[in-house]
């Protein structure tokens, strides 16, 4: 949701749902400012920011065609890793890459915006702008963090709508939202709340594990590590056990909101798409599988979502496996649910 300030730097927003909510405040040549935000039922609030001025960093102009060969090399980089290997992240086009500067400090290559990324994804139908906050790649990870605010493309025809809806389920089914609000639906089913907190339901024992489990009904297996070793990337089923009673989540003080635990690794397997061609490039593997394999850490131990899929806390979710691999070409907007 958006909107604009008038002349006189007023701004409204109004039928917002209750929920968790990030304010941010930007204009050209002013530093960013945000502020998370609890929305109750009827709630009025007033909030009023005052933005510091910041100048307008370019990027220094390379008058050799050395330095361009570099920053080219480095752009090919950071799309990659930015955007992703996928048919969507292929498909997305940075419009104002000028804004872009990087640099490498030993091992680490990392890469500032002086403004907001304009990025077309022509094959999900959006004109993202995305705010980065920070981007690195080291010898393990890619880490990236930044806000994002999404506008509807206009299709050309009833034909090119569809493909963009038939898209966006795609991206969305199978991804760590969908996953994270699959367990949100899992939660609603097994407990109820009560004066003394939340109990599980009387009938939980004859839904576990069958079709009205919305684990299974929405097409994914879960098993948790036997043992853990967070600097290995292991994949060998004997070090899994089934997901059994564990819980996963558990409730919170705000309803719309759960606590996600468990110890070790969570590995997550989703059934009903297989991986992408590109996927299985990148891993150089020989075949393609016919279900989509990912893995969870926390790095705390616990990490607060809500029941919609989101999550909060930066970093707190390590993800590996097919959903590492997915990046910001196959991000939706947040209030996007599938159909199905």
């Amino acid at each position: 949701m958006g909107t604009t300030t008038d002349e006189n730097g007023f701004y409204s927003f109004r039928n917002i749902p209750k929920g968790r909510y990030e304010m941010i405040v930007s204009m050209i040549g002013y530093k960013m400012d945000k502020v998370n935000v609890n929305i109750f039922e009827e709630d009025r609030l007033t909030m009023n920011f005052r933005l510091k001025s910041e100048p307008i960093k370019m990027r220094e102009i390379q008058v050799s065609s050395k330095g361009n060969k570099q920053w080219k090399k480095d752009y090919k980089i950071f799309k990659r890793q930015f955007l992703g290997t996928s048919l969507n992240g292929e498909s997305c086009r940075i419009i104002n890459e000028y804004v872009l500067t990087f640099k490498r400090e030993g091992d680490i290559f990392k890469a500032e915006a002086s403004q907001p990324l304009e990025i077309i994804n022509s094959r999900l139908g959006y004109q993202l702008t995305y705010y980065l906050d920070e981007f690195q790649i080291d010898k393990k990870y890619t880490k990236y963090a930044g806000e994002s605010f999404f506008v509807e493309m206009e299709p050309n025809n009833v034909r090119q709508a569809n493909r963009w809806e038939k898209n966006r389920e795609k991206a969305y089914l199978g991804s760590l939202r969908h996953f994270l609000a699959t367990l949100g639906k899992r939660f609603d089913v097994r407990f109820q709340k009560n004066l003394l907190g939340f109990e599980e339901k009387e009938n939980w024992k004859s839904i576990k594990g069958r079709k009205k489990d919305p684990l299974v009904n929405e097409g994914y297996t879960v098993f948790l590590a036997k043992r853990f070793d967070p600097n290995e990337f292991y994949t060998d089923h004997k070090l899994y056990r089934f997901l059994q009673n564990d819980t996963l989540v558990t409730g919170t003080i705000i309803d719309s909101e759960l606590e996600l635990a468990f110890n070790g690794k969570l590995k997550i397997v989703y059934s009903r798409e297989s991986e992408e061609n590109n996927y299985a490039m990148d891993r150089r593997k020989k075949n393609v599988e016919s279900s989509q394999t990912s893995y969870l850490i926390l790095k705390k131990g616990s990490a607060i979502i809500d029941k919609k899929g989101r999550y909060f806390e930066l970093y707190m979710i390590e993800q590996q496996g097919y959903n590492a691999w997915e990046r910001v070409g196959e991000r939706l907007p947040l209030d996007y649910y599938s159909s199905k």
